[in-house]
């Protein structure tokens, strides 16, 4: 009952934030079950590996993560509003909550992860963000990531939000889930090999 509650409130609190600022957060609702499910089956690489989440917001995608089994203790949440973050944190305690940028994960994050991620799934609006910013997330992304990690990004678009060829990414679509409010698809990029 109390994590019904919970997650009520994360809705009410999510939807306010998007009357308060639709660009910011990028979605008219918080991801679905079946957007968790598919995030969740590309985002476990092994046991014991950290997996960074960028934008937090309610917890729909955190808690489809730990339905699927990750441990909460692998998953660090990255959360820019103050009040998300906040309700990350008491929702979720378990889980790695931290209110900062994902343009600075390198001084954000804990040292002992830097180098060992080998997923980020973002559910940060790229589309919506200046290209000077989303250039500095996606460098900030691949510093922290261990050699052959993968960064996971889901959009409303059918089309990928990051040019793959600017960034010297390959990228490849993971699928699209209909059951989500809008629909959206799920991309993986990683780094192109050195020629």
């Amino acid at each position: 009952m109390q994590a019904q509650t919970n997650h009520s409130l994360g809705t009410k609190l999510f939807l306010l934030r998007v009357l308060r600022n639709p660009r910011q957060l990028g979605a008219v609702a918080p991801s679905s079950r079946q957007l968790g499910a598919l995030l969740a089956k590309h985002a476990s690489f092994d046991d014991d590996s950290p997996i960074v989440e960028l934008g937090g917001g309610s917890g729909s995608l955190t808690r489809s993560l730990i339905k699927a089994g990750i441990d909460p203790a692998r998953i660090y949440v990255i959360e820019l509003d103050l009040e998300l973050a906040n309700y990350l944190k008491a929702a979720m305690p378990h889980v790695n909550v931290i209110h900062g940028d994902a343009a600075d994960l390198a001084h954000i994050l804990p040292s002992h992860i830097l180098g060992k991620v080998h997923r980020i799934v973002s559910g940060l609006p790229m589309i919506n963000i200046p290209q000077t910013v989303r250039q500095q997330i996606l460098e900030s992304c691949f510093q922290i990531m261990a050699p052959g990690g993968a960064y996971l990004q889901y959009t409303y678009s059918p089309r990928s939000s990051i040019d793959a060829n600017t960034y010297k990414l390959n990228k490849k679509r993971l699928g699209t889930v209909f059951l989500n409010l809008p629909p959206a698809t799920v991309w993986q990029y990683t780094k192109q090999s050195a020629a």
